[in-house]
């Protein structure tokens, strides 16, 4: 066959012999083993093997020298159906080869994979291999075929594999972006979509509550890995694909580019990690424990820009509307961190004091630190002691206020141990600063906030004393036995 190819004239007349040939070869094998009902020697499977590979690449050589390489994809694909129809031939027919099935399937998925490259190319592979292997893991999942469920998952890891070492490794590093953001939205999106399948199956809604596939427990393992990591590359891909985007529409030579940029990272952080938490489909102790790192993870990125990247130039006599918006942004933002960690603080202190005295503490001390930063980094009033002062003693008021009307006891001594530090910092600091008509007015000030503590402590305080007093002796008449 090999030298007749070689001599024929005509590359068309050489396809029609080299599929003749592969057909007759193929038709002998099979047909004797399938009329005597005998296995097949390993004899057999061995022509089997060299038929398909030296037919196939004979008629891929013809196909190039014809310069069809546009068609080279088809003709994977005629292959793979052809072989995939074989083994569902032999599966119904010849139930004892087994090795001949398996032999089939293979060569059929292998066809199937070099499809996408040899149709659109190198560039492609990740794509192309993505949307076969979902097609393959889901439609294997829903027709109870388990070795293609998990030939789709192969395919799928193959793609994960190429698009990592090759368009990241190899074209991204050495600066080949074209379609990256493409195939990065691809892959997760492709991830994400495999991950909220098999949570729709496994919580059994809507069409999928069909009987599917059960999975062996290293099966469960290996799919709740998955589903932990496209998780976790869904937050790199959200922070990826937002800084591109915001490079390309931001100007790099902005006063508040950094800025903007690392708040717009913690917003999305935050915002990810609410999603996921009302997320019910994909939720375990693995996600909880994700979503509360996400949490973390964004106030810790909003604290680091409050502190390190002013909004307001110390340089410029007049800011720019810019500055004072990126201002209010930073403060509605702060706002909205300590009302978002409320329930996530308030649980975790549940479960290690058992009370919920402990968290306006938490909280008073985090508002305690945020007032001081923007005093000291967002408005630049390092110099000005007793305006710290003042706040603080103002701060200290609210908190004992709160603690007698919620009847918490730790932030009432939070708040009268403010009171100390002020005052002493008054007294002993900022009076030094001062000259003689501001210290009267310091004074003055801080002993009408001094009193005013000092009333609303003893007022609310017999009241509660009185109360208490009430309520004794109807308990103590209600146990007296009669």
């Amino acid at each position: 066959m090999l030298i007749l190819l070689w001599l024929s004239p005509n590359n068309m007349v050489g396809m029609v012999y080299s599929v003749a040939t592969f057909a007759l070869y193929l038709g002998i094998t099979l047909a004797y083993p399938f009329k005597h009902r005998v296995k097949l020697t390993w004899w057999d499977f061995a022509l089997l093997a060299m038929n398909t590979s030296i037919s196939c690449l004979m008629l891929y050589v013809l196909f190039d020298a014809e310069g069809w390489e546009d068609a080279q994809g088809l003709l994977a694909l005629i292959f793979s159906l052809v072989y995939v129809g074989l083994a569902r031939w032999v599966q119904r027919n010849m139930v004892q080869e087994k090795q001949t099935i398996l032999l089939f399937y293979i060569t059929s998925l292998t066809f199937a994979i070099l499809m996408i490259p040899f149709q659109f190319g190198a560039k492609w592979l990740s794509m192309g291999w993505l949307i076969e292997g979902i097609l393959l893991v889901i439609l294997g999942h829903l027709k109870q075929f388990r070795s293609v469920e998990r030939a789709g998952w192969g395919v799928v890891l193959l793609c994960v594999f190429t698009f990592v070492y090759y368009d990241v490794l190899v074209l991204y590093m050495v600066g080949e972006q074209s379609y990256f953001m493409l195939k990065y939205s691809c892959i997760t999106l492709g991830a994400l979509s495999i991950t909220s399948y098999y949570a729709m199956v496994g919580s059994g809604r809507g069409i999928w509550s069909k009987p599917t596939i059960h999975h062996s427990v290293l099966e469960l393992g290996a799919l709740n890995i998955f589903k932990y990591v496209t998780l976790g590359n869904l937050w790199i891909y959200v922070l990826y694909e937002s800084n591109e985007l915001y490079t390309r529409a931001v100007d790099g030579t902005f006063l508040l580019y950094l800025f903007y940029k690392w708040l717009m990272f913690a917003a999305l952080t935050i915002a990810l990690a609410y999603g996921l938490s009302r997320a019910k489909l994909f939720h375990d102790q693995m996600v909880k424990y994700y979503t509360t790192f996400l949490h973390a993870a964004g106030c810790c990125i909003a604290l680091a820009v409050t502190l390190s990247m002013p909004a307001l130039d110390p340089g410029a006599e007049q800011h720019t509307a810019a500055e004072i918006v990126g201002l209010l942004v930073l403060i509605i933002f702060n706002i909205g961190v300590f009302f978002a960690g409320r329930d996530l603080l308030i649980a975790g202190i549940r479960g290690q004091f058992k009370s919920v005295e402990w968290y306006p503490v938490i909280a008073g001390i985090y508002l305690l630190g945020v007032i001081t930063v923007f005093l000291t980094v967002q408005f630049q009033w390092g110099d000005i002691g007793l305006m710290f002062s003042l706040m603080y003693l103002l701060l200290a008021i609210l908190y004992i206020a709160y603690g007698f009307r919620r009847r918490y006891v730790m932030i009432r001594r939070l708040g009268l141990g403010l009171t100390l530090f002020s005052t002493g910092k008054m007294v002993f600091y900022d009076v030094g600063l001062l000259t003689t008509g501001s210290k009267i007015i310091a004074y003055f000030s801080f002993g009408v906030l001094l009193l005013g503590i000092s009333y609303l402590y003893q007022k609310v305080s017999s009241r509660m004393e009185e109360a208490q007093a009430k309520k004794t002796p109807q308990v103590e008449e209600s146990d007296r036995p009669e």
